[in-house]
């Protein structure tokens, strides 16, 4: 049963008592042929509704605390057509992690290993990979919906260079409790630990790889990985259009139809700090507090999530959302999640279209110029010319698309060194 946010706000004031809060870019590579046979196999997973696992997500671990992050807690094979069918040895998993209140959380995800030897020296290197905004119902998890638009596409070009792929859902999505949308700590520790579940005892190494929701996760992850992960072999990450502020994240996207992210973004830090329910909800008016409950359960892929919203229409003064998520609790809570004020510990990639409108470049260049300012050096950015269309939303994946042909070689030299 789905909590309104209003009911959370209610419970906070009443009982001083938390709830229980345990979340797209879809992109292909160039330059690799891809076979048909494969995306048609892995676009014909069975959606998170008619999946028969629900107790596999939802299910308590009731012994959670005895494990350490990233160990795998349950675990379930994914057979024919998918899995042994391509060549892949598929499982989905729960693992625990730590939350933003360093108190033990569960986290879904899947992991993807190809059957084929490794041809490379050592152990196959682990792409831990942070998937793109897909919405903040369970359903819209990347293993819920194993093989769909969420994650699939994205992780092949990965897969056909031999890589192994560990990929959560984020806190939230697949699991109990809402998604925590752009989170620095619960995304970058929820990235580290089910890099954890996918070396397991091999000692691997690790490149973070994010794009969009997920360059948010690689960055954090980058920044936390020395003191949260520091056993792990990380060589980089790939961080690619990042709301690295999310309070740069805004405007933009406010009167567009877009404008969904502005509601996953409140939802986000609802379900991340409960405490602070009441003061946020009560910005909005009846329309605004319907439209951020229905808004837990969409993925944004849905026509809901896609129509174009007047957040002025939603708050109880006739004020933009972004100008409320601009004054506390919100900006504080907003600034504790942003990445770029820590020096990752191992090289980086960033990069970005310049016409992406989903995701400002000024976002990347302002996470170039923070990072650099806290003296990291090792950094690779990189930001691509590419024309504008005029359809809101469709500048944002190319920037993605395109930046496989930089990426692949520069993880091949993170690993061969």
């Amino acid at each position: 049963m789905v909590h309104s946010y209003d009911q959370i706000a209610s419970e906070r004031h009443s009982s001083g008592a938390c709830p229980e809060a345990l979340a797209c870019a879809t992109v292909r590579g160039l330059r690799i042929a891809v076979p048909c046979a494969l995306v048609v196999l892995l676009l014909s997973g069975t959606p998170a509704h008619a999946d028969p696992l629900a107790d596999f997500y939802s299910a308590p671990v009731p012994d959670l605390p005895t494990h350490s992050d990233g160990e795998i807690v349950r675990r379930i094979h994914v057979g024919p057509p998918l899995g042994e069918g391509l060549g892949l040895d598929i499982e989905r998993i729960l693992y625990r992690s730590t939350d933003t209140h360093g108190d033990p959380m569960v986290v879904s995800g899947y992991t993807m290993t190809p059957q084929a030897p490794w041809p490379g020296p050592g152990p196959r290197p682990v792409i831990a990979y942070a998937p793109g905004t897909s919405g903040m119902a369970d359903r819209c998890a990347g293993s819920a919906v194993l093989g769909t638009v969420g994650s699939s596409p994205a992780v092949l070009p990965l897969l056909l260079a031999g890589y192994s792929v560990a990929a959560t859902d984020y806190r939230g999505l697949g699991t109990p409790g809402g998604h925590t949308y752009l989170n620095r700590t619960d995304a970058g520790n929820a990235l580290l630990d089910v890099a954890r579940a996918g070396v397991g005892s091999s000692a691997a190494p690790v490149v973070l790889f994010g794009y969009s929701e997920g360059g948010h996760a690689a960055g954090a992850a980058a920044e936390l990985a020395a003191s949260y992960a520091p056993e792990l072999d990380i060589r980089g990450s790939y961080v690619g259009a990042p709301p690295a502020d999310p309070s740069l994240n805004v405007d933009n996207l406010d009167n567009t139809p877009l404008a969904a992210a502005l509601l996953y973004a409140a939802g986000g830090l609802i379900n991340a700090y409960p405490e602070h329910a009441e003061d946020i909800v009560a910005e909005l008016n009846p329309s605004g507090r319907a439209l951020l409950d229905a808004s837990q359960n969409w993925c944004s892929t849905d026509l809901a999530a896609t129509r174009t919203i007047h957040s002025a229409e939603l708050t109880a003064d006739g004020r933009p959302l972004g100008d409320h998520l601009r004054q506390e609790p919100a900006a504080s809570l907003i600034a504790e999640n942003t990445v770029g004020h820590v020096a990752p510990s191992a090289p980086v990639m960033l990069s970005q279209s310049v016409s992406d409108d989903t995701v400002p470049i000024h976002q990347s260049r302002t996470l170039r110029d923070s990072w650099t300012a806290a003296g990291f050096t090792d950094l690779t950015y990189i930001e691509y010319p590419i024309p504008t269309v005029p359809v809101p939303g469709a500048n944002h994946a190319p920037g993605g698309l395109i930046a496989y042909t930089d990426v692949m070689p520069w993880i091949a030299g993170l690993l061969a060194r």
